[in-house]
């Protein structure tokens, strides 16, 4: 039987921009954060200070405004990708479940935003939003790689000498996925409690810690789950390392991984010894997602899922 045209769609361009839009969302929202401008529109959501429009603008109310009509612009983005993508790819599994937890994280971050507007912006809301913005654009972002990797045509055969290996770091893989997550969630956790501002010291705290309290705890827990993150993905390089002669993309996305790793520790040195200063903080969290991001992919690499779904769609 031949081949169907798969090339024959355009969606691709749709989901990364839709993606682009997604990160610039999570970036506004972090903007929002540490401004303090999350009450620019008052307790009202989605109106803002009871109109569609604002009446009255200070820097609050537009970064505020500015970051709900993005979040709107990339809902609709989304929409159309899910409409495109089911019509097109309906019959593969892995792209149903890709866009499901997509459109599930994103309604699940409007939905922690929303919450924390009509709260009081409880530390663990805040931290819990950032963890599901992580989920989403780690989902979309693999859902973008996946259609970028069938309308380009660049499929990898999975060779029979492949399986053991690559099944053993594909628990690694995924295990270390997971804790990246919690990591991010406990660094968000330390920073909208305050803890992260106690210690200007890098690696150790060197301030006297007898006024600290508990922060000290929150701040040392925090460094080193960084670390043993460091130590996860230094692992998975040198495991692919060993991979190099059969599965090349599993080594560079490795790669790509462990030097995200290295500059999301040196970025949070960079927030320590400044202060907390604003685009330190953006810059830290930028990499920490482009990092699970990449996890992710490695993750998806790893997986002989896609395999099995491309075979059914050629008929193999």
């Amino acid at each position: 039987m031949a081949k169907p045209d798969i090339r024959r769609t355009n969606i691709y361009p749709l989901a990364f921009a839709t993606l682009l839009g997604l990160f610039l969302v999570n970036l506004l929202g972090f903007i929002d954060t540490q401004t303090g401008s999350a009450f620019g529109c008052g307790r009202d959501w989605p109106l803002c200070n009871g109109k569609i429009i604002p009446e009255v603008w200070n820097t609050h109310i537009a970064i505020e405004f500015i970051h709900r009509l993005v979040v709107l612009a990339d809902l609709l983005l989304l929409l159309f990708l899910i409409a495109a993508t089911y019509r097109r790819y309906r019959g593969r599994k892995d792209i149903r479940i890709l866009m499901g937890i997509s459109f599930l994280a994103f309604a699940g971050e409007g939905f922690l935003g929303a919450i924390s507007v009509l709260t009081d912006n409880p530390p663990s809301v805040l931290a819990l939003h950032m963890g599901m913005s992580l989920i989403a654009f780690t989902s979309l972002y693999l859902w973008t790689a996946t259609l970028r990797q069938i309308e380009t045509g660049k499929y990898r055969r999975f060779d029979l000498q492949d399986a053991a290996p690559v099944k053993q770091m594909k628990r690694w893989t995924w295990g270390t996925l997971i804790y990246s997550f919690l990591v991010v969630y406990f660094g968000s956790y330390v920073t909208f409690t305050g803890a992260g501002g106690y210690f200007q010291g890098w690696p150790f705290p060197t301030e006297a810690y007898t006024q600290a309290g508990s922060a000290l705890l929150i701040d040392l827990t925090h460094r080193f789950m960084a670390l043993v993150l460091f130590v996860l993905i230094l692992k998975l390089y040198l495991f692919t390392s060993r991979l190099r002669g059969q599965r090349k993309d599993l080594r560079a996305v490795s790669l790509q991984t462990l030097i995200l790793v290295i500059f999301q520790m040196l970025s949070g040195a960079m927030l320590i010894m400044t202060k907390l200063n604003l685009v330190a903080f953006l810059l830290h969290v930028s990499i920490a997602t482009l990092m699970v991001g990449s996890l992710g992919l490695l993750g998806l690499k790893t997986s002989f899922f896609q395999e099995k779904e491309r075979m059914k769609e050629y008929n193999l």
